[in-house]
């Protein structure tokens, strides 16, 4: 019995996994779906509060809120007051980044999965003596940046990471805690290292 419980076990996690390589996801459980002509639901499951937000082509923003710690669930959006445009639905936490495109043209919102981007908080690994390795989980992301600062933020390193990961040798550096700041322009990640020699 025991046996056959962990096959099952097995077989839902690989199946979890394929569902998330299908569609291209990095973050589970965060989607952006029209309900109606001029309406959206955003689906959420994190243990985390997520701030949302609905932004306009111009960078103007129209709504700004939060769903709850624990909440897990639907949000809905009425987007009838909007005029024909671009807009973008943004959820984010400290675990993620996601936003995806609204076009609104004869009072119908269009949601276009493949617009959607995403981004999950990048892991800071060492890969060798006071050498790290950076890895950036996106979708539909083109550029992020790095930036090192060291204990009295003061800029050390700073750069764009080259694909989803990077390497960055700090050996030359003083001991001490650095920071290490990643991400795109709209959602940065924070993460500590320890220089010692």
């Amino acid at each position: 019995m025991k046996k056959v419980r962990l096959s099952i076990a097995v077989l839902l996690s690989v199946w979890s996994l394929a569902v998330n390589a299908d569609n291209g996801s990095v973050v589970s459980g965060v989607n952006v779906e029209k309900s109606e002509q001029k309406k959206v639901r955003l689906y959420t499951q994190t243990a985390e509060p997520v701030e949302v937000a609905i932004i306009d082509a111009d960078g103007n923003l129209l709504y700004q809120g939060n769903v709850a710690k624990g909440q897990k669930g639907t949000t809905s959006f009425n987007l009838n007051g909007l005029p024909d445009g671009q807009y973008y639905l943004t959820a984010t936490n400290n675990t993620y980044w996601m936003s995806q495109v609204l076009a609104i043209r004869g009072n119908v919102v269009t949601v276009d999965e493949r617009s959607q981007k995403q981004i999950l908080q990048p892991t800071v690994s060492s890969y060798e003596k006071n050498k790290f390795e950076v890895v950036l989980p996106a979708k539909n992301v083109d550029a992020a940046n790095i930036a090192i600062y060291d204990s009295q933020n003061v800029l050390v390193q700073a750069g764009a990471l080259k694909g989803t990961a990077g390497r960055y040798d700090l050996s030359s550096l003083p001991e001490g805690t650095y920071t290490f700041v990643v991400g795109p322009d709209q959602k940065q990640f924070f993460s500590k290292v320890e220089i010692k020699h």
